[in-house]
């Protein structure tokens, strides 16, 4: 007879072996940061602990356009800070069409397989 794990032993041997988590400090910098931005979409994965998010924000009109950057920016400084970064993506796009900008949107991605498809 094989010698089975019981189902508490195997869920905390994968709690062990998941990729590193996502820490407070990020999750709270990340919504300081955007605190002034739309929040699109949320995606958090990772049972029992999360270590992976997605996440949409967006910035109406051009009038925050010179902001983006500097938000991005500190995104990035956040994401260092906190151990992140090896394994995180930030995108930038543009909603509208050139002169007038609709929006801007900021795509951030970190943790387990980096959640960018």
């Amino acid at each position: 007879m094989t010698n089975a794990k019981r189902g508490s032993e195997a869920l905390l041997q994968a709690w062990r072996d998941a990729a590193q988590p996502i820490s407070d400090e990020f999750v709270s910098g990340l919504a300081d940061i955007t605190s002034e931005l739309v929040l699109e979409r949320i995606l958090i994965r990772g049972i029992p602990r999360p270590d992976g998010l997605h996440a949409t924000f967006r910035a109406d009109g051009d009038s925050q356009g010179a902001q983006i950057g500097s938000v991005v920016q500190q995104m990035v400084d956040l994401a260092h800070r906190t151990n992140v970064a090896h394994n995180s993506a930030f995108t930038v796009l543009t909603r509208g069409l050139p002169p007038v900008v609709d929006a801007q949107i900021i795509e951030v991605s970190v943790g387990a397989g980096n959640l960018v498809h």
